[in-house]
């Protein structure tokens, strides 16, 4: 397993192709696998076709991102490319498209394409030696509905899906992925990857319980909005358990997101913000009749060397390195400046990595917020 890592800050397409692909050291027909992460400034219809022009021979995927990750650091207005090369692995990519409303469209393509790479569906020991990275459109709030769906496909919960949601800058929502140069805005991007190289995917929660619990009496799992909590309004009740008003309540979601309880563990569902009658949005569904818990941050230099402990303990000499992290944790380590020292920790543990600011992270069948999703893999 071999991976390269190439960025260019060219505002121009093809400029920028020509710079990325320059860069690398191998043919382009020695990549089984390219992944880039683009800023939304870049025509992303015209390059992601550019760069399945340069790959014809690769599975090619790629998001719009709200910042990119290389050893150089958190950047923005980039384009980032990193490729896979192992004789040993076998992967294909599919675009889901209409992904929040009809992604059981997409159902006949996803098993193609786990045939292809030989991954058997109800098989319970299909994951052993094969995982899934998705990149999902923001916007639609259909993070949850393609999770779902390919579960129903896969048939076995303890399969492994890494993913991120695509992320944007600027005010105008709008978000893109792609696969072998197609691309949509409400869907996802999927690549499956059959390797006989040892894996490690895991997510990094930054935040600790505080033991300040809720309970949802009225919430809405399609819009994301909450309609009660504790009888009271949400926005009161979340500022009660702060300790604070309700306008100081606004500038701490970031360092106080909820906890949900999710098959026996604690998932972070950000908040999004506050209504003006104080019912509040969040950036994952939260289901009436639950509980949730309230969390403080933690130490994320402390948080991050334990996750990279973690990896190589299982992956001694790790080779490739997918990282998707939440935009609000990129911007409050620029905040706490410890942006270089979490980069520094990476480039401690791994030889390369690439990377970008997310919307939402997936693990499995979960969907949360302002953690960070890692795949690594090894020999």
């Amino acid at each position: 397993m071999e991976q390269e890592v190439v960025n260019s800050r060219s505002s121009d397409v093809q400029s920028a192709v020509n710079e990325l692909c320059s860069k690398l050291k191998h043919d382009a027909s020695s990549y089984k696998a390219v992944f880039f992460f683009a800023a939304i400034d870049y025509d992303f219809a015209e390059l992601s076709r550019a760069i399945k022009e340069r790959f014809p021979l690769a599975e090619v995927m790629g998001t719009s991102t709200a910042g990119e990750i290389t050893p150089q650091g958190f950047t923005n207005n980039s384009v980032v490319l990193t490729t896979m090369s192992d004789a040993s692995v076998r992967c294909k990519a599919v675009l889901v498209e209409n992904g929040s409303r009809y992604p059981v469209g997409s159902r006949k393509k996803i098993v193609e394409a786990l045939n292809f790479c030989g991954i058997r569906c109800g098989d319970p020991y299909s994951g052993k030696d094969a995982f899934a990275i998705a990149f999902i459109n923001g916007v639609y709030n259909g993070e949850e509905t393609v999770l779902t769906n390919f579960y129903s496909i896969i048939k076995n919960d303890d399969f492994k899906l890494a993913g991120g949601t695509a992320g944007y800058t600027g005010d105008t929502p709008k978000t893109f992925v792609s696969v072998n140069g197609e691309t949509t805005q409400d869907g996802a991007a999927m690549m499956f990857v059959k390797t006989s190289c040892k894996f490690d995917i895991r997510q990094e929660d930054i935040f600790n319980q505080t033991g300040k619990t809720f309970f949802v009496g009225e919430s809405n799992p399609i819009t994301r909005t909450i309609g009660r909590l504790d009888g009271r309004t949400p926005k009161a009740a979340y500022a009660e358990k702060l300790g604070v008003s309700e306008s100081q309540a606004e500038n701490m979601t970031f360092e106080n997101p909820f906890g949900r309880f999710i098959n026996g563990a604690i998932h972070i569902g950000a908040l999004a913000g506050f209504t003006p009658d104080g019912k509040i949005t969040t950036f994952a569904r939260i289901v009436p009749n639950s509980t949730l818990e309230l969390m403080h941050v933690g130490d994320p230099l402390q948080k991050c060397d334990e996750t990279c402990s973690g990896i190589k303990a299982v992956i001694p000499q790790p080779k490739f390195t997918l990282l998707m992290t939440c935009i609000t944790r990129t911007m409050f380590f620029a905040r706490e400046n410890i942006s270089s020292r979490i980069i520094d920790k990476y480039n401690s543990v791994f030889p390369t990595f690439a990377g970008f600011s997310a919307y939402g992270e997936q693990l499995g069948r979960i969907h949360c917020n302002q953690t960070l999703v890692t795949v690594v893999i090894g020999d």
